[in-house]
């Protein structure tokens, strides 16, 4: 299903802005040979991270938590992160959300920045834009031996959150979905992390 480690790399870049990406049926992640990031040292607590119903609203097929952990493909070196995976009863549609913690805004900022970059770079990358991503927002997809990828990734402070979709396509009405689980995520993360979360 997966066309070894070009894809690996791949899909690493991609969703090196959105923390990571499950690349198999059981979550796997990339391999530290074929990554550039850096495991973080700390799990983020798992309230940082939207339930299974929130993303259930939007992709009411994900069933399941397929898995959780630290966010291997996280760059930089965040001083915490957070990572859950959402997949459907047979693991051929998934959601992942990330949140990466970093030590200083400006910490936060490079690795956002380093990300974009390294995402625009993979390719076959083509951007999404949507009117309502936000000023610091990314989103891309890929499509990789029959698979689509669509990532999206959020600067907010010391926080990069961010959102993927494994085996969707890139149509409008997903695209909107996943712009709207991404706010969801973002409210959640800043109300659990930021000690006076503005409303």
């Amino acid at each position: 299903m997966y066309d070894g480690s070009h894809l690996t790399r791949l899909a690493a870049l991609l969703i090196a802005i959105i923390g990571s990406l499950s690349l198999g049926a059981n979550g796997q992640s990339p391999s530290p040979a074929n990554s550039t990031t850096i495991e973080s040292k700390s799990l983020l607590p798992g309230n940082v991270i939207v339930p299974k119903s929130v993303v259930n609203r939007f992709f009411p097929e994900v069933t399941r938590e397929a898995s959780t952990g630290r966010n291997l493909t996280a760059v930089g070196n965040p001083k915490a992160t957070r990572s859950v995976i959402y997949a459907n009863s047979d693991g051929s549609r998934k959601v992942t959300i990330t949140v990466d913690q970093y030590p200083t805004p400006s910490d936060a900022s490079a690795a956002y920045q380093e990300a974009v970059a390294k995402s625009r770079s993979v390719p076959g990358f083509k951007p999404v834009t949507a009117e309502n991503l936000g000023q610091h927002a990314f989103a891309g997809t890929v499509t990789q031996g029959g698979e689509t990828h669509i990532g999206l990734g959020a600067l907010h402070g010391t926080l990069i959150v961010g959102v993927t979709l494994a085996g969707y396509d890139s149509a409008p009405d997903k695209i909107a979905n996943l712009i709207s689980v991404t706010h969801e995520e973002e409210n959640a993360a800043k109300a659990n992390l930021e000690p006076n979360p503005k409303k």
